[in-house]
């Protein structure tokens, strides 16, 4: 995928994220359970797009190799955050760690940027070849 098309979807989910979390699934469902479910369940399962969406921001201008080292790694890390998301459950017994949709989501996005920032930097900062 191109820069370009990367940038406004991931925009556009962001957009539509930002629109849940500041209305709230109460207000825009109006009190159908199942509605609220659902919209919270797209919230929480697409949260790591808002991360893609500011990386995809900051690599738009770079070099086409910082671009497309981060684009690989974002191609394979995206899925499989909202494979372990939609594998995680709802609630959890264990009190000490509970590992649920919340959390696993918040530590993939975490790592996420991480590993992003460290890509970019990494290639940013790497010596251009010779011609």
């Amino acid at each position: 995928m191109s820069k370009k098309i990367i940038l406004w979807i991931s925009g556009i989910a962001t957009l539509g994220l930002f629109t849940i979390g500041t209305f709230g699934t109460y207000q825009i469902c109006s009190s159908n359970e199942n509605c609220i479910n659902t919209l919270h369940s797209f919230f929480i399962h697409f949260l790591p797009i808002i991360p893609v969406f500011v990386f995809s921001l900051i690599t738009y201008k770079m070099r086409e190799e910082t671009y497309h080292a981060w684009a690989r790694f974002a191609y394979a890390w995206i899925p499989l955050s909202m494979l372990l998301i939609l594998l995680a459950p709802e609630y959890s017994s264990d009190w000490m760690f509970p590992v649920v949709k919340g959390t696993v989501a918040f530590f993939s996005s975490l790592l996420f940027v991480i590993i992003s920032s460290l890509i970019i930097l990494w290639k940013h900062l790497a010596p251009r070849p010779v011609e």
